[in-house]
């Protein structure tokens, strides 16, 4: 799996998916960490709750 981040400030994006790369961090684990709010970094909220959600 990997990840493409094209665009202005994509390096908030950055940290959470090289962990979860890197790590080899299953699809639901994810689901239980708890972003920043508001940050750009909930994006990862939609892609967990479709595919990783326990």
């Amino acid at each position: 799996m990997g990840a493409t981040f094209v665009g202005q400030d994509v390096a908030e994006l950055l940290h959470s998916a090289t962990i979860a790369i890197v790590g080899e961090v299953p699809i639901d684990r994810p689901w239980r960490a708890v972003p920043s709010h508001p940050t750009i970094s909930e994006v990862w909220l939609r892609p967990l709750e479709t595919y990783g959600r326990p």
